[in-house]
């Protein structure tokens, strides 16, 4: 009989690996490590297919970079051929583009910003705003578009400097001024406009403080020395001065003021004398709201209390809006003198050359004109095709009609007509103080810094008011 011969099983009854087991094994041992190497080459492939992949999306010459430059570049041209058309449909027979037919145009086009464009144009070069990109318009009305889409946000950002930081209202938009040098004019969401005066903070001592009204004002004072006057101050008298109960409200309605100029380091004045939209032809016309805007009637025929009363309407965006200080007015021709824009000479001595004064001539090619504003049927047109050379005589304007009589974006200052003040004169019968020179008076006498008064219940055609805004 065949003997088989047994074997010992080893510890834990494991048999014994055959040698094609082992063979086995081990092929499946270096099989599992050829797979991870080759995942994670595949994976580095990948990331580096991915980063191709991205970069010929987003790159500078990437898919979705040069779809975004085409959009832009085809809004860009969309927007200027439409100021294009209405350009070309502007020229007279005369070869020349009549500006008058161009406003019209131009009011027409679909996407063209009336407010940002500053319209109506009264000459060219000039620059419109359409579909959000700025178009300027050339002197023989060749087209250029100008940058990058205005969005939002270009009128939001104020320049400012460790001397002034200018505040912007709620609501409001800068419309002119990259600098404050050359004037920083904003619109309020009501489009009437307004204009900083720096009051420079390094006037102060240093341990001046927001609530040292004294010390403010005695700095301001200083800072504004040559346009002040012995006498005249900003003091409360009586209520038919300027409408406020007492000095107490009074004085809490300067130091408002002192704390926000200290605080900002300047205020916004009125662009224009405050206006109307239909003519004032009596002081017993109804007094409807004002404004600030170019081409109103000026807001005449109304008492410095009656002015106060209407000057706080103009309030915007959680501000204060009220009648000038004095030494507001001092400020605002101190801040002209220091950005080199005048000579004292034309701040005190004679302001004919740039304010609408009797003695003055010059031409107009845009608003209203009239020798007798007390008649409203009067005013006239003055336009590109109708210009008018106002002679050496009284013309009352509304308001921006020229620039010429205009500073740092600030118009008509200086004549046209007399403007209000909180300011009190220390003449009990003539309370009331008024500022600039109007129309009807020589510039060679009645200068911007010019100082008149008047009585209580004085209401002239002659006599308007300019709003601050602090």
């Amino acid at each position: 009989m065949l003997k088989v011969k047994k074997t010992k099983e080893k510890k834990g009854d494991c048999k014994e690996m055959t040698k094609l087991e082992l063979k086995i094994k081990r092929r499946e041992k270096n099989n599992k490590g050829i797979t991870l190497i080759a995942l994670v080459i595949t994976i580095i492939v990948l990331l580096i297919l991915a980063g191709i992949s991205i970069a010929t999306l987003t790159g500078d010459n990437g898919v979705l970079t040069k779809a975004n430059t085409a959009k832009v570049e085809n809004e860009k041209a969309t927007a200027k051929e439409k100021v294009q058309i209405a350009v070309m449909g502007s020229f007279g027979t005369d070869g020349k583009i009549d500006l008058d037919t161009l406003n019209k145009n131009l009011e027409q086009v679909e996407g063209i910003d009336k407010e940002k464009s500053n319209l109506p144009i009264t000459n060219l070069p000039a620059t419109v705003v359409a579909d959000n990109y700025k178009i300027t318009i050339g002197e023989k009305g060749q087209v250029t578009v100008e940058g990058e889409n205005l969005g939002t946000n270009d009128e939001q950002t104020l320049p400012s400097t460790a001397d002034t930081n200018p505040f912007l209202p709620e609501g409001a938009q800068r419309v002119e001024g990259t600098d404050l040098d050359t004037g920083l004019v904003i619109k309020d969401k009501n489009q009437n406009e307004w204009v900083w005066v720096e009051v420079p903070k390094s006037i102060y001592n240093e341990s001046t403080t927001s609530t040292d009204y004294t010390a403010i004002e005695t700095a301001m004072q200083t800072y504004a020395s040559d346009y002040r006057l012995n006498g005249w101050t900003d003091t409360f008298y009586s209520t038919e001065q300027h409408g406020f109960a007492n000095a107490t409200e009074y004085n809490n309605h300067k130091n408002s003021m002192l704390k926000s100029v200290f605080e900002n380091g300047g205020f916004y004045i009125g662009r224009y004398e405050t206006g109307s939209e239909i003519p004032r032809a009596s002081s017993s016309d109804s007094l409807i709201t004002p404004i600030i805007q170019r081409n109103a009637y000026p807001y005449n025929l109304v008492t410095c209390k009656q002015a106060q009363e209407k000057a706080t309407e103009l309030a915007t965006g959680g501000k204060t809006s009220s009648l000038l200080f004095g030494i507001q007015w001092d400020l605002t021709l101190k801040f002209i003198e220091e950005k080199g824009a005048k000579t004292q000479a034309e701040l005190k001595i004679n302001s004919e050359s740039w304010g609408n004064c009797k003695d003055a001539t010059f031409e107009i090619t845009r608003g209203l004109y009239t020798t007798t504003p007390t008649t409203v049927g009067s005013w006239n047109q003055a336009s590109e095709s109708s210009r008018y050379t106002k002679p050496v005589l009284g013309v009352l304007l509304t308001t921006g009609a020229t620039d010429r009589n205009s500073i740092l974006g600030i118009y008509d200052l200086a004549g046209n007509v007399w403007e209000w003040t909180l300011e009190y004169t220390s003449n009990t019968s003539y309370l009331c103080a008024n500022r600039g020179g109007g129309y009807c008076d020589d510039g060679s006498r009645y200068t911007v810094s010019y100082r008149n008064y008047s009585n209580t219940i004085l209401s002239s055609y002659d006599t308007g008011m300019r709003v601050a805004l602090w």
